[in-house]
């Protein structure tokens, strides 16, 4: 599929060039029945945090906070004060549309001066972008077009399309200022070059920065006046773009950076499409394509059970999902299971304290202006797949009862590890049950400049020594693409749903294994159970073979055989294995970061079995269930 072979530079010239955005993708500040009609509580939750900037003291943004990135390889000291900037300018604007009496237009403008006078709005991390990327600081001459210039870029664009009147009655200077860097920063840089590689024009495949960055090149676009034909030529690139993105998309909809990042990879699909759908009036869509409705219903086909998710690669067991665009995605493709997913998260929608974290202007006003409407909908079957399968990614998520979590819940994956935001997992599984985790996907942790270094696979969370995958004979699984799964099956009945992998090829020759061949099962009916079955040859005898889960609960050695996790709430999983094979070993990981300790808190558990006697061919059978047998 690709998004010009429907939406054209012609539709584009008859149904957006020219015409005024007043009031189209959102309400004006001047609209007070639309604003009147946003939850007193919403509204007084967000001028309350705004009033928390009123004669704010502004951190600084240190020449020495940039290099901190180069020199110790952290993104907190130079990252966090530009979050927060955009995030005080988020919540002031705002404010000021929830009010429109001006109280807050100092302080708009205050940080609209910083934004302006910032040497870049590229991040530190993605400085590689430069022509000189050896460079620890920025060029002023050369502005760089990131996720993070981007965001800046249109949160900037909506201020001055907004606030057009009450900021030119204390000076016209001020959105005059803003057009010159977003002229500056972003439209020129983005009309002459073609290597920045999230636009999809060279050799490397793009991820969901292609259409996060283009989303916001398109606010811009849509929100300022310019030449016409400028101004068509950069509509046309912007598709162009975009088309780069959906041809890499698995028909099946999966998508391989994981359900944590559906928001930003698919949910900015959606934010470029809806961008396009309300500048046009609903005359320009692709809401009805196969493949644009798959990529919507893959963030409930991950769903485990409330905000947890599965969470291959770089994700969370507990996403933060924007439910309010979940919602809006499900009324866009007719999805009434998309749309329930919306409605179950949006029930504890509230305005948090956003500082430190990262907001955007589009979904929060796309949340403040459906809060109401979804409320009153009559509640929908909570979208919870007794089976799922997604051929392309190569992921299996299976559990006993269709619409309920209770019971167990198995998700694996074959895939390669050359993944976006790859982890070395080919053949990874987790377990849950009643919708609460025991055998686990630990995640990972925040990210620093090694994470997207070639030093990546040195870190712990992204080793296969740290997913349910075997080390054979001291060697994990290797990052690269020729290094993934092969023979994958699928097979699925009414009492039966098994998945099946061939691992071998995921190892360095010199881990001397000719087939590991895996398959997990989960069978239904009056004992259910999770059966794994792991069956080997290898070049010469050995008994240096280790199997690792990984827990979130403590594991109990129970009888031979037998181990017992057990949770607060007193759900269990006890898992089986021949005791006579295999020695298991349990290890107590401290947690002390930030990402982890969020979801899991300090401790994790790594149950390593060890094989108990050499082999040249093998066959082994690990059971888990709720119940002792």
């Amino acid at each position: 599929m690709k998004l010009t072979d429907f939406i054209t530079n012609s539709d584009v010239r008859t149904y957006i060039l020219g015409k005024s955005m007043a009031g189209r993708i959102f309400p004006a500040r001047d609209d007070r029945e639309a604003w009147a009609g946003v939850p007193i509580d919403l509204q007084q939750a967000w001028v309350t945090q705004a009033e928390s900037y009123l004669d704010y003291e502004w951190p600084s943004l240190r020449a020495t906070a940039f290099m901190a990135y180069f020199e110790e390889g952290s993104r907190k000291p130079y990252d966090s004060v530009e979050t927060e900037r955009r995030n005080a300018l988020c919540t002031l604007l705002i404010a000021e549309c929830i009010e429109a009496k001006g109280r807050f237009l100092r302080e708009i403008m205050n940080v609209v001066w910083l934004l302006c006078e910032q040497t870049t709005w590229c991040a530190p991390a993605h400085h590689y972008l430069s022509l000189k990327p050896e460079e620890f600081l920025s060029n002023v001459e050369e502005p760089l077009f990131d996720l993070s210039a981007g965001e800046t870029a249109a949160l900037l664009a909506w201020t001055f399309h907004l606030l057009k009147s009450p900021l030119d009655e204390i000076s016209p200077l001020i959105r005059a200022r803003i057009r010159v860097e977003l002229e500056r920063r972003i439209i020129a840089p983005y009309m002459a070059r073609n290597d920045f590689w999230w636009m999809g024009f060279g050799e490397r495949e793009v991820n969901n920065w292609n259409p996060w960055c283009n989303a916001n090149m398109l606010t811009v676009l849509l929100l300022l006046d310019m030449e016409p034909e400028r101004k068509a030529a950069l509509y046309d690139k912007v598709l162009r773009s975009l088309d780069r993105y959906v041809e890499v998309q698995f028909d099946d909809g999966g998508c391989d950076e994981g359900s944590t990042y559906w928001a930003r990879a698919a949910g900015m699909l959606l934010v470029n499409l809806e961008l396009l759908y309300r500048a046009s009036d609903g005359a320009l869509s692709v809401y009805d394509q196969p493949l644009i409705k798959k990529l919507g219903q893959f963030v409930y086909n991950m769903n485990i059970d409330g905000h947890y998710y599965v969470n291959f690669a770089d994700g969370s067991a507990i996403a933060s999902q924007d439910y309010g665009m979940i919602h809006l995605y499900g009324s866009r493709i007719q999805d009434d299971q998309l749309r329930a997913l919306g409605q179950i998260g949006f029930r504890t929608y509230r305005v948090p304290d956003r500082r430190g974290k990262g907001i955007s202007f589009f979904q929060e006003m796309i949340s403040l202006h459906s809060f109401a409407n979804i409320q009153q909908e009559a509640a929908l079957a909570p979208p919870l797949k007794q089976d799922v399968w997604l051929p392309n990614l190569q992921v299996m998520a299976a559990r006993e009862l269709e619409g309920s979590s209770q019971g167990l819940f198995a998700a694996i994956k074959g895939g390669h590890n050359d993944e976006s935001h790859n982890h070395n997992d080919i053949g990874h599984f987790v377990i849950y049950v009643n919708g609460k985790p025991f055998l686990i996907d630990i995640g990972v942790e925040m990210y620093t400049q090694k994470t997207f270094s070639p030093q990546r696979y040195e870190i712990w969370t992204m080793q296969s020594g740290y997913h349910s995958v075997p080390v054979i004979n001291g060697f994990e699984q290797k990052e690269g693409r020729t290094f993934r799964a092969e023979d994958v099956t699928y097979e699925n009945s009414v009492d039966t749903v098994r998945f099946g992998v061939e691992l071998a090829s995921a190892y360095p020759a010199e881990a001397g294994v000719q087939s590991w061949h895996r398959s997990l099962t989960l069978r239904r009916g009056l004992n259910p159970i999770i059966e794994l079955q792991e069956s080997c040859l290898f070049t010469e005898p050995t008994d240096q073979l280790l199997l690792h889960m990984m827990s979130s609960q403590p594991p109990q050695h129970l009888k031979q055989g037998q181990i017992r996790l057990q949770d607060q709430a007193n759900n269990q999983l006890i898992l089986f294995y021949e005791h006579e094979q295999w020695e298991a070993v349990i290890e107590h990981i401290t947690v002390t970061d930030e990402s982890l300790t969020r979801v899991w808190g300090d401790s994790l558990y790594r149950i390593q079995f060890q094989l108990r006697h050499a082999v040249q061919q093998g066959n082994w059978v690990f059971q888990m269930a709720e119940k002792l047998k």
